[in-house]
């Protein structure tokens, strides 16, 4: 694998540090990264002061989350301007709308009896993070080895924070057309990522209509025929192909081995 272009690191939901993701890069001979943190660029900022292996070319990226009526679009962007002004308001805003539907869905979850923790200790244990999702619930819980009754946690996280459960509270104002609007408007190139789980290819062709560049073609939901079918739509309408593990370390991934899925240096045309 030549190109791996979508991957979290400790700043949103995953497990591995970025030092430690392009130390993993390193060691599997993968030579392109991208560290497409949800909704912060935090990540790839403290990555400047580390030592990083030499053969390893970080581009800078982000996967901008939205929800529509219960459906989640997200938008990765690469070569954005990560000290750009306007996308740190665009990412202040977003987090604020985010952690007011997790504090929401946590609020509903203990007044249904699923689980007494409380939400004074999900910020204390996630100090400095400004965007809490259902993940960092899940991380606060584990680290106070918190068992909730008859459920496990990670079956909290899909029951309670999935956003497209139908009972899901949701702050959320911006959606796919304002991710790729924002992407651009910081000198990016925006991907509609993982094509497959917005389940309405209708929705994806509306998206590159409106703007978007590329297609995440290579991506663990997709099988061979998707891969296939997504590959076509991207090369008909002249887009980026883009693929990657969308690696959450120990958050997920299981079955996924670091590495396995991305771009072939053959498909790698991002410059």
């Amino acid at each position: 694998m030549y190109a791996d272009l979508h991957m979290h690191s400790t700043f949103s939901d995953g497990t591995d540090t970025p030092q430690e993701l392009c130390n993993l890069a390193g060691a599997h001979n993968i030579r392109v990264i991208s560290i497409t943190d949800h909704d912060t660029v935090s990540g790839q900022k403290a990555l400047r002061d580390e030592q990083t292996p030499p053969q390893i070319r970080v581009i800078p990226g982000i996967e901008v989350s939205t929800l529509v009526n219960h459906k989640m679009i997200h938008i990765l962007g690469y070569y954005i301007d990560m000290f750009s002004k306007e996308l740190e308001r665009y990412i202040c805003e977003t987090s604020e709308e985010k952690t007011k539907s997790t504090r929401a869905n946590f609020e509903k979850a203990c007044a249904d009896g699923i689980f007494s923790f409380r939400w004074e200790r999900v910020l204390e244990l996630n100090e400095g993070q400004p965007r809490i999702s259902g993940a960092q619930v899940i991380k606060a819980m584990k680290i106070d080895e918190y068992e909730a009754p008859g459920i496990g946690l990670w079956d909290i996280f899909h029951k309670c924070f999935w956003p497209e459960n139908d009972d899901y509270i949701s702050y959320g104002s911006f959606n796919g057309y304002d991710a790729i609007d924002i992407i651009k408007s910081i000198g990016g190139i925006p991907v509609i990522a993982h094509p497959k789980n917005i389940r309405d290819d209708s929705v994806v062709i509306d998206l590159i209509r409106y703007g978007a560049q590329g297609l995440e073609v290579y991506h663990p939901v997709h099988d061979r025929e998707d891969s296939k079918k997504y590959l076509q739509m991207a090369e008909d309408n002249g887009l980026y192909i883009s693929g990657g593990s969308d690696w959450h370390g120990k958050n997920k991934n299981e079955g996924v081995p670091f590495g396995s899925v991305g771009l072939d240096h053959g498909d790698y045309k991002l410059l």
